[in-house]
């Protein structure tokens, strides 16, 4: 999972970063081959690891922050917090299920997409001690706009896209065998934003993130994917907070009943790895 484009240049984060990639790297060579005992002992052994990681990297980490007068510390936290939450949420059930395997694809899938873009992404910026909110966002009025180039960015980072992709405002319902997320919006308007994944950007993007080849639409594709569109959605999120518009996301669901033609303002970005539509109703 390691990746030259991880590297911060800061030693002790790049080297706790290096040790989060192989536990996941382990999960990921067991998912499809290993057998269920096996399955259950690494995943405990990830779980364990993570307990373990988040209180002792996380702190690390923010007392650096402090150390350098991170403008945006408090932001930063929030993400750490909110995922030691949703991995406590995946173990519990983890746990239930008797590590199934859709269970552990589901894990998976939500470690490997969270890593990639938090320190592909997030982490980055520490290195030139920038503010975690983009000072563009503070020119972007639209919804619509906000949630454009959140996608266009979060898609350049996970899947290191040779060239820009291209944005056209107007909606795209999709097929019935795309792949589906809402997230609901809250704050100063509420609603919902539906993201529609084609099966191309959804294997494509499984692939960049894990290197593995899926053909079916299952679990693992499902949770990373969903926690695709929570990142484009917290992204655009603080973009319009920034603008001076109170916003917030609920948590993604999965739609799996094809509805047709959407009425909804949107639009649809297309890169060289597929085509993602977002459109967004507000109330």
């Amino acid at each position: 999972m390691w990746k030259e484009s991880f590297i911060i240049g800061i030693e002790f984060i790049d080297q706790q970063h290096k040790e989060l990639c192989d536990m996941v790297e382990k999960l990921l060579q067991i998912i499809d081959g290993g057998d269920v005992e096996t399955q259950k002992h690494e995943c405990v052994a990830a779980i364990q690891f993570l307990k373990d990681y988040a209180g002792r990297h996380f702190a690390a980490e923010e007392e650096f922050q402090l150390s350098i007068d991170y403008s945006d510390i408090i932001a930063h936290k929030a993400l750490h917090r909110a995922f030691s939450a949703t991995v406590g949420k995946l173990d519990e059930k983890l746990r239930e299920s008797d590590y199934s395997a859709p269970a552990v694809k589901e894990f998976t899938g939500f470690l490997t997409t969270w890593l990639t873009y938090h320190i592909a992404g997030v982490d980055q910026k520490l290195k030139k001690k920038e503010r975690l909110s983009d000072d563009k966002a503070a020119m972007i009025s639209s919804y619509m706009h906000s949630f454009a180039e959140s996608a266009q960015a979060v898609l350049e980072t996970m899947a290191e896209l040779g060239e820009r992709s291209v944005v056209t405002f107007t909606t795209w319902p999709g097929r019935a065998e795309d792949v589906r997320i809402m997230i609901g919006l809250t704050g100063d308007y509420n609603g919902e934003a539906v993201f529609t994944f084609t099966r191309d950007i959804a294997f494509s993007l499984i692939r960049s993130l894990t290197s593995l080849e899926r053909t079916e639409i299952d679990e693992l594709t499902y949770s990373a994917l969903s926690e695709v569109a929570n990142i484009i959605s917290g992204n655009a999120s603080q973009r319009i907070s920034a603008g001076g518009r109170h916003s917030d996301i609920k948590t993604p669901k999965i739609i799996k009943e094809f509805a047709g033609e959407d009425n909804r303002s949107g639009f649809y970005m297309d890169s060289e790895i597929g085509r993602l539509a977002v459109s967004v109703n507000l109330m």
